[in-house]
């Protein structure tokens, strides 16, 4: 009932439902999965981009397990009968089990601050290619199993009439943040920018014919559960409320600007970008409701800090923080009592909504923690804990650029700093800050100093050009 009202409190608040659970990498695994889910599903219609992003309420989509290979990637044995499925696709000998068991655990994602080895449901493998891609899925205690969708494979009897742990299919990690960043996509109003970006995506989910994207397929047929039929993906309970944020349609110029680069940058790499974009995006997102909800005056202002040592500056960005994560509790506070003002007298509401209305509660740990472990974890935050503060890791600031500049364009250093702030409120360096509340804040000449360093990460990564003492280009895929 507790997590219900929670849900209740956060979905009026943000329009999605975020929690922990769903933090960091989890958004863009079930974005891809849904759009990966949507090729699968209309393969017969390859000229309209397997219905990729086509509007409507609903999505049906199939979903991929991949739980044979992520049962090896973790060398975990759970399905009474895995022997007689080895010797089915040719797993039965040590040596092709240990490479195939080498090369997924190499491919499976990193979630940084986790401290120990999940369980294959709760490893993920990372979308290099269209066949890799899988949804969500758990282990299951079951009596009696149906086993018709295996027997075709096994050829064994159609029952399996004992207990058995097995793969099922289902939201274990994805909690609808990739559903809220897919429909951010499919309902993009500018009807080129979502051309585009529909046609760079079908690039990146459709099978690859890849040596890695044929085993994968392979393995794939031999999963537990698997989708025979699409499902309904409807996400009509998902509001975007881009009256009250530009973040939505932050993430589709982003989004188009890192996809579209079919041409340019390798699929491994627009992967990666999309793979830090989406979820910056939401938990940005995020902030800025909860602000709203608040009534800020001003959109937020960032500090990113690129020194090697503790400045003024560095200790606003964590002061910065630490208000932000308290915006998000207050915002939530307040969402609570005016859910229990709505309630007209029904006590069982007043008392549900009641723990989420307290100040300093612990009931909303788990959203606060949405914001900053995705931030964590996608290099928007320099460490997952400890003292921390905002910066930008290579993989992030490789994506920030990538969403930013156009394709086959550059643009000034100076220009782009402008650009960061006035776009995504961003400071970097002084020229900027001098347009922000922090001006006051922090020091110039440490500014600028941030600024330099800002300069040599950005040259360091491949992102910058210095032509001159005076002009310096950034462009968005690495020289």
């Amino acid at each position: 009932m507790a997590d219900r009202s929670k849900a209740e409190v956060v979905l009026r608040l943000f329009g999605v439902n975020l929690e922990q659970q769903g933090r960091g990498f989890y958004v863009p695994l079930e974005m891809l999965a849904i759009a990966r889910g949507v090729y699968l599903a209309h393969q017969e219609d390859p000229e309209n981009f397997a219905g990729l992003l086509d509007n409507g309420a609903g999505t049906a989509y199939k979903r991929t397990s991949h739980d044979l290979a992520r049962r090896i990637a973790t060398n975990a044995r759970i399905v009474e009968g895995d022997e007689e499925l080895g010797k089915a696709v040719e797993l039965d000998t040590p040596e092709t089990m240990e490479t195939l068991r080498a090369l997924f655990s190499s491919l499976l994602v990193e979630i940084p601050g986790r401290r120990s080895q999940p369980s294959w449901f709760g490893a993920h493998i990372y979308p290099f290619v269209g066949e890799l891609i899988h949804y969500d899925a758990v282990e299951r205690r079951v009596k009696q199993v149906d086993a018709r969708k295996i027997a075709k494979k096994r050829k064994q009897a159609a029952k399996v009439a004992v207990d058995i742990n097995a793969p099922s299919i289902e939201r274990y990690l994805f909690r609808d943040g990739g559903s809220w960043a897919y429909k951010v996509l499919r309902t993009d109003p500018d009807p080129d920018r979502k051309e585009a970006t529909r046609q760079g995506l079908y690039d990146l989910v459709q099978n690859s014919g890849t040596p890695l994207g044929n085993l994968a397929k392979a393995l794939s047929a031999h999963d537990f559960d698997y989708d025979e039929a699409p499902v309904d993906g409807s996400d009509s309970g998902i509001e975007l409320y881009e009256d009250l944020s530009p973040w939505p349609d932050l993430l589709r110029e982003g989004t188009r600007n890192i996809v579209a680069r079919i041409a340019t940058v390798p699929r491994a790499k627009r992967t990666e970008s999309l793979m830090h974009w989406v979820p910056y995006c939401l938990a940005r997102h995020q902030l800025h409701l909860a602000r709203t909800k608040l009534g800020a005056a001003d959109r937020e202002s960032i500090l990113l800090d690129f020194g090697n040592e503790a400045t003024p500056l560095r200790r606003e960005s964590q002061k910065n923080l630490a208000g932000f994560r308290n915006d998000i509790v207050n915002a939530i506070n307040v969402q609570a009592r005016v859910m229990i003002a709505e309630s007209e007298g029904n006590e069982d509401k007043k008392r549900r909504y009641g723990r989420f209305a307290e100040e300093g509660g612990t009931a909303v740990a788990s959203p606060r923690a949405f914001f900053s472990e995705t931030l964590a974890a996608v290099g928007a935050l320099n460490a997952t804990t400890g003292r921390r503060h905002f910066t930008m890791k290579p993989p992030m600031l490789e994506a920030l650029v990538s969403a930013t500049v156009a394709q086959d364009t550059e643009m000034e250093f100076d220009r782009f700093c402008t650009l960061l702030y006035e776009r995504y409120r961003l400071v970097v360096e002084d020229k900027v800050a001098a347009a922000s509340p922090l001006a006051y804040e922090v020091d110039p000449s440490v500014l600028d100093h941030n600024g330099k360093a800002f300069r040599e990460k950005l040259a360091a990564i491949g992102l910058l050009t210095q032509y001159s003492d005076a002009t310096s280009m950034v462009r968005g895929e690495p020289q």
